[in-house]
């Protein structure tokens, strides 16, 4: 990880529900980000339940590949991959323009492919994104964030 965290406490096999403060008590980085960890296995586990392995809304699904002008094009809206909710809000996003798939390039090889959306979280601290830096304190560096990444991606089908 690159954030300078103490140590990290989640485990889902405890079913804590929730992290409670108490008065007079030091607080540390731990028990902020347990808390964090909670809610984000009850998110994730609850679209998992709800959803499936993968789903997209009825009324906003994304992701659905098109070709406009010739240039295959990634829909808006929202889709869920092993409960993580992925938003894609540029309509008619180029594939070769994902934002976090930078350099992407179709296939040179005419040819039928399955295309699929791969998805993982990343840990984002201030040298990432310097938007995070707390200006009150002069622009220190206070927290991560975890960001979902996704990338629709090409794979050669069998023929």
């Amino acid at each position: 990880m690159p954030g300078d965290v103490s140590r990290s406490t989640f485990s889902k096999l405890r079913h804590y529900r929730a992290v409670r403060k108490q008065q007079g008590r030091v607080g540390i980085d731990a028990d902020w980000n347990e808390q964090a960890d909670i809610t984000a296995h009850r998110f994730d586990t609850e679209a998992l339940d709800l959803v499936g392995r993968y789903g997209v809304p009825k009324d906003n699904a994304g992701f659905g590949l098109s070709v406009v002008n010739n240039v295959p094009v990634i829909s808006a809206g929202r889709a869920y991959v092993d409960g993580i909710l992925c938003e894609n809000e540029g309509d008619a996003l180029a594939l070769t323009a994902q934002p976090d798939l930078p350099n992407f390039q179709l296939p040179a090889t005419a040819g039928r492919y399955l295309a699929y959306l791969d998805v993982w979280e990343r840990e984002i601290t201030a040298l990432d994104d310097p938007n995070i830096r707390e200006v009150a304190l002069s622009g220190a560096g206070t927290c991560t964030r975890r960001k979902t990444v996704w990338q629709v991606k090409l794979l050669v089908a069998d023929t």
